[in-house]
């Protein structure tokens, strides 16, 4: 994109804004910037981008819009076909128990075909470390948290313990809870 049609956009959003016949010293001041300095850089075609996307930060208008001409619901569509989830950089524990004084997270990005294979689409994870679910979840491996599905008697889940926080497949009895690795190496542990 050249400056001169950088300009002419501008020219159009203000001109949307009852702002008409402006010269580039009053495109200029619209963005902050002396008459003299954008004069200079529109001799040498350089184009002013952070004023520039300041000036359409305050209105609201679209970087890729201005820029490229792609419409704020193509950016949308695609926004549909991805969520972004959290991914806990926290010691989950299959074995020993995790303790953790300060978890950290990053965002993830994932497909929403990912998420519907999964059935949530309100889901986190976490990297797991340790080998007492093998062989169903190895050391390092990322499991899936759904925090909103109800807990089935059997089923594999994150337990927070007074002894730190735990991946493992849940057994409740009448009195409490045994936490079952899948690996016969590693004895279970109770809970009331």
């Amino acid at each position: 994109m050249q400056m001169q049609e950088v300009i002419e956009k501008l020219k159009d959003i203000l001109a949307s804004e009852g702002k008409c016949n402006l010269k580039t010293k009053d495109i200029a001041k619209e963005l902050g910037i002396h008459p003299d300095t954008f004069n200079s850089m529109k001799f040498r075609n350089s184009i002013p981008y952070p004023q520039i996307l300041n000036f359409l930060n305050q209105r609201n208008i679209s970087i890729n819009y201005f820029f490229y001409g792609s419409s704020p619901k193509d950016q949308l569509e695609c926004e549909n076909k991805y969520k972004i989830l959290k991914l806990y950089k926290t010691n989950a524990s299959l074995g020993g128990g995790g303790i953790n004084d300060l978890i950290d997270s990053s965002d993830l990005i994932i497909d929403e075909k990912v998420l519907n294979f999964f059935g949530s689409k309100e889901c986190e994870f976490i990297t797991c470390y340790g080998e007492s679910m093998e062989p169903i979840i190895k050391d390092g491996s990322i499991c899936v948290i759904d925090r909103n599905k109800t807990f089935k008697n059997k089923s594999i889940c994150v337990i927070n313990t007074r002894d730190g926080l735990f991946i493992k497949q849940v057994l409740k009895q009448d009195d409490g809870v045994i936490l079952h690795s899948l690996n016969p190496l590693y004895e279970d542990i109770f809970y009331k």
